[in-house]
């Protein structure tokens, strides 16, 4: 893909060039880069459990465009999986059997998405979770590092599944799991380290 310009909402183009390529203010973007000609690209973050990614991507595709997706180059797939519009999926993310991955998804690197997976529109994936097989990522979800959900679990639409969380059964819609920080031990570095030495 090559960069041709940028936009953003009206109240924030208050340069009109960045990075070499021009700043269009919304409004205005399919009359000066017409959807028939460029396709669009939407890289927000996972604010409001993705809902202001998912806005942008709505208002874009009522303006009529399509959108490029990213997919990289050394992700690892046993058989490519099948990928919507407006997804951003990073390195060393390895895919099992008959994946499939909705629209204006985001995956971080190093994740395992098993068998049968369905990861819905609009979720934001972080490094290092573990989709065991035939699960069901519910749209407008997110899921923090090191997570992992058990096979054939459903998580809820807007569920947010914290960092090392544990998942082995269905989630309700809008459900939040955050597992507990570990514990601070009682003494200090040095002194457990002269413990553990044999």
């Amino acid at each position: 893909h090559e960069v041709v310009g940028y936009t953003v909402d009206d109240a924030y183009a208050q340069q009109s060039e960045f990075m070499g390529r021009p700043v269009i203010p919304f409004s205005r973007i399919e009359h000066e880069l017409p959807p028939n000609e460029v396709r669009m690209f939407i890289p927000l973050g996972f604010q409001r459990m993705n809902a202001l990614r998912a806005k942008k991507f709505d208002e874009a595709g009522k303006k009529g465009y399509s959108f490029a997706s990213y997919v990289s180059s050394r992700i690892c797939a046993v058989e490519y999986p099948q990928i919507g519009e407006n997804c951003l999926i990073l390195e060393a993310n390895v895919f099992n059997y008959d994946v499939t991955i909705g629209n204006d998804v985001v995956i971080w690197s190093g994740n395992h998405v098993g068998d049968l997976c369905v990861i819905e529109d609009h979720v934001w994936i972080s490094s290092h979770a573990v989709l065991s097989g035939e699960v069901t990522i519910g749209s407008h979800t997110f899921v923090g590092v090191n997570a992992s959900v058990s096979n054939y679990v459903k998580i809820g639409p807007r569920s947010y599944i914290g960092a090392c969380a544990l998942i082995t059964q269905d989630t309700a819609p809008d459900s939040v799991y955050v597992d507990k920080a570990t514990p601070k031990l009682g003494i200090d570095s040095q002194r457990f380290l002269g413990m553990t030495k044999s």
